[in-house]
């Protein structure tokens, strides 16, 4: 089924689409329709999936990591300062396997002051030890989401996944694209089994 949304609430559909469990989110733009969009859906009931509004970005990479190693399928989205506020926590994601997906809807870093759309903030988590998706058009941004949580969740992988799309080029520009049916999300995507990842492995082999 055909649509024509922006490429922000692309990115809130793809994770109700994927059934995700847990969100913690801080807004910041171009990515606050993002939040918007999950915060209505969840209050109005029409996703299952708790929401929590935390005060920094710091905090929302700490909860998104801790909730997925708990067993939660979980969604974030930062943009731009806020992903480098976070990426103390971001690096520890990645070294604890912590499999959440992360929409990092790219803006220009510091001076000079723009709100163009740039690739410094992703850039500099090269190095983070993370998986990066980048998209180009609205049907990539959906497509890459349910990629990225089928990547980041299997058990030989267990990493936090961003999915980038450029701020304002993509995050308000309506496209038009397919929408999978549930059920082919589904069939593509199984359910989350923590007991399978490599920190519960391990765990179990310690004990």
């Amino acid at each position: 089924m055909k649509q024509l949304i922006t490429g922000n609430a692309v990115a809130a559909m793809t994770a109700k689409l994927s059934k995700v469990d847990y969100i913690p989110e801080y807004p910041i733009t171009p990515q606050t329709e993002i939040v918007q969009l999950l915060s209505k859906w969840i209050n109005e009931g029409n996703m299952g999936a708790m929401f929590t509004m935390l005060e920094s970005e710091h905090s929302i990479i700490t909860a998104a990591g801790a909730a997925s190693l708990a067993g939660a399928r979980v969604f974030t989205a930062t943009s731009s300062q806020g992903l480098l506020y976070g990426f103390e926590m971001l690096h520890n994601a990645a070294g604890w396997r912590a499999p959440f997906v992360l929409v990092n809807v790219s803006r220009a870093l510091g001076a000079p002051i723009t709100l163009e759309h740039d690739h410094n903030d992703v850039f500099s988590a090269r190095d983070g030890g993370l998986i990066q998706i980048h998209t180009e058009t609205c049907q990539e941004v959906i497509d890459s989401i349910i990629m990225a949580y089928r990547i980041a969740e299997d058990s030989r992988v267990r990493l936090p996944t961003i999915v980038n799309l450029d701020g304002f080029y993509i995050s308000f520009t309506r496209e038009p694209f397919d929408v999978p049916e549930q059920s082919q999300i589904e069939a593509f995507l199984p359910e989350f089994k923590p007991s399978e990842g490599y920190l519960s492995a391990r765990y179990l082999q310690d004990s």
